[in-house]
């Protein structure tokens, strides 16, 4: 098995610190990414998927600044729909479950291990300390400048 490498940083992370889902990482270096992710889809557009698994491209229009981009579907609509359910994030869910469910339920917007803790109600301590540890959990890594 290939170890995993996480970027190094001359900053050392603290509960401020944000952090998001890399997707470009996590393509990168997970070639099933696609299939995790239909696992998180609503029942509805499990059905509306049917078994693609493989990648297509929707055109969405940005809410902020109203320029249509070419997004991938199945995430664009994960983030937009099916993360937004009420049971989409349960109270007893893992750690890095829940704080990635968090950030898909969030269009992804960074938090840092405070906010986190908040959403979470677990320490920001431990919370820094799982996601800046040596293994990558899910994509999730720190914002990178």
């Amino acid at each position: 098995m290939e170890e995993i490498k996480r970027q190094t940083s001359l900053i050392r992370p603290t509960t401020q610190t944000p952090f998001h889902i890399d997707f470009d990482w996590w393509q990168d270096t997970d070639a099933n990414w696609r299939i995790f992710l239909f696992d998180f889809l609503c029942e509805k557009h499990r059905d509306d998927f049917g078994g693609m698994k493989n990648s297509f491209k929707i055109d969405a229009v940005n809410p902020e600044t109203a320029e249509v981009e070419t997004v991938d579907g199945l995430l664009y609509t994960l983030i937009h729909h099916c993360a937004k359910q009420p049971d989409f994030i349960i109270d007893s869910m893992p750690l890095v479950a829940k704080i990635f469910r968090i950030f898909l339920s969030n269009g992804n917007k960074p938090l840092s291990a405070d906010e986190l803790s908040v959403l979470t109600n677990r320490p920001a301590r431990t919370i820094l300390a799982t996601l800046t540890g040596p293994q990558v959990y899910k994509g999730i890594r720190q914002v990178q400048k």
